[in-house]
């Protein structure tokens, strides 16, 4: 099969509006990756200095992207975070506030967009969480949610690595053998996520070191919370030395990155890896015991659970590193205005590549919706980083420099901290026509399952 060349004159085309015909009939239409994982700290890539080697794959593609440095998750979940990402809005004003929820139809959504202006939409995603019944599957043409394995501890069904890149190269074969057109492949990849679970090769190959560098226990709990203690879907073999999971998460990451790197061959040997443009994230951390939180990710806003790697490759664009900061809500947009597709007008994102039209100063608010005990809410603006929970008595705030959570400076700058409440005000004000949220039917047995994961699919928002 015939590389693609001329990426340059393949992007352009897309411009004409399916022109791409315009390009030597012999050469690929354009191709665009959407590549989102599931549970992953920003700090297990070397790109952004992880310590364990885990992410060779990753590490590699940083090196032919634009890596911004600061990106956020709006949500520590899936559901809000993947559908901000789709549609450039921010969770909130499209009413999914927890993953019971539904994405409206009202939205534009990315792959709604591409298919509008001629692309042909293909997905392949592994979390229970994003089948259909969520909405997302709006704008695809083939949405793949098939879930052939069960995880460890519950039975949720999903699917591992393996199958997910196989899947997506199968598909691929099938649109290639189709009359050509521009392409948009979105593959979510859900390993990372609990139960940890990787191939025992994995978890030893970073056994020792775990236990090297902490030898501390914790108890099991009860739910899926993880506020003290293990989650009760995390808990396995009756382990409760930490140096045991934190070994399976690491596992799990290198598992995940080795089964990129035949994603990425596949790619190569289909001609479609020199000239395509992939935009990678993930969709929100994990904590690993920072304050006293184990092994789960809805409860809080720390950089642990919020800050994402983020990487964009497009053909012509020099990599390099950036600041930010950035967020999810503007992959959309990125990816609309470097295809040459319309972006919906009404999106909060920006075009990451853009800087004549960057805004200087931005404000980006983030939330734990619905999926924590305690409201929690936040901000990151003019290099801070603004959290507040509600409770009983006086709101508990706490304010950190961007990327130093070490200690509360609440205190020590109150004149930012006024800036930081002023601003935070309004970005909540701009927030406050939220729609209601339609929420998923469950079957009973599904309920059980999400309870035991943690989500509060239960109660209506």
């Amino acid at each position: 099969m015939q590389r693609l060349s001329c990426g340059r004159c393949a992007l352009l085309a897309v411009l004409a509006v399916l022109g791409f015909a315009a390009c030597n009939e012999s050469q690929a239409p354009p191709f665009a990756l959407l590549l989102t994982v599931d549970t992953l700290r920003f700090d297990t890539l070397s790109a952004y200095g992880g310590r364990q080697g885990l992410t060779p794959t990753l590490d590699a593609l940083a090196e032919e992207s634009v890596l911004f440095e600061y990106c956020y998750a709006p949500a520590p979940f899936t559901l809000a975070s993947v559908a901000a990402l789709h549609t450039g809005r921010h969770p909130e004003s499209i009413g999914v506030t927890s993953n019971g929820a539904v994405l409206p139809p009202g939205p534009a959504t990315l792959a709604g967009q591409l298919s509008r202006a001629g692309w042909t939409t293909a997905a392949v995603v592994s979390n229970y969480i994003l089948r259909p019944a969520a909405g997302l599957a709006r704008g695809f043409d083939h949405y793949d949610a098939n879930f052939p394995q069960a995880e460890a501890v519950r039975g949720m069904a999903e699917r591992t690595a393996p199958s997910t890149t196989a899947t997506a190269l199968d598909i691929l074969d099938g649109l290639l053998e189709q009359a050509p057109a521009p392409t948009f492949l979105w593959l979510h990849y859900q390993d990372p996520h609990g139960p940890y679970t990787p191939p025992d090769a994995y978890r030893e190959r970073y056994l020792e070191a775990e236990s090297a560098r902490d030898s501390s226990r914790v108890r099991e709990g009860r739910g899926g919370r993880g506020l003290g203690t293990i989650p009760d879907y995390q808990h396995l073999d009756g382990r409760d030395d930490v140096a045991f999971y934190r070994a399976g998460y690491a596992g799990e990451v290198r598992y995940l990155d080795d089964h990129l790197a035949a994603l990425f061959e596949g790619l190569r040997e289909r001609g479609l890896w020199d000239e395509a443009a992939i935009v990678f994230a993930a969709d929100h951390g994990e904590a690993l015991g920072e304050r006293g939180y184990w092994f789960a990710h809805g409860e809080f806003l720390h950089d642990p659970l919020v800050r994402v790697p983020c990487l964009v490759r497009f053909p012509g664009v020099e990599p390099g590193r950036r600041e930010g900061p950035a967020t999810l809500v503007d992959l959309a947009p990125t990816l609309l205005s470097q295809l040459g597709v319309s972006t919906p007008e009404d999106v909060a994102g920006i075009d990451l590549l853009d800087e004549a039209s960057r805004p200087r100063e931005r404000a980006i608010p983030l939330a734990t919706l619905e999926e924590s005990l305690v409201p929690r809410r936040g901000l990151v603006w003019r290099g801070w980083k603004y959290l507040v929970q509600d409770g009983e008595g006086a709101p508990n705030e706490e304010l950190h420099p961007m990327g130093d959570e070490s200690r509360n400076r609440v205190r020590k700058n109150p004149r930012v901290l006024e800036h930081l409440r002023e601003e935070f005000r309004a970005s909540r004000a701009r927030l406050a026509d939220a729609p209601t949220p339609l929420l998923q039917e469950f079957s009973d047995l599904e309920r059980e399952r999400l309870r035991a994961l943690g989500y509060g699919v239960d109660e209506a928002p």
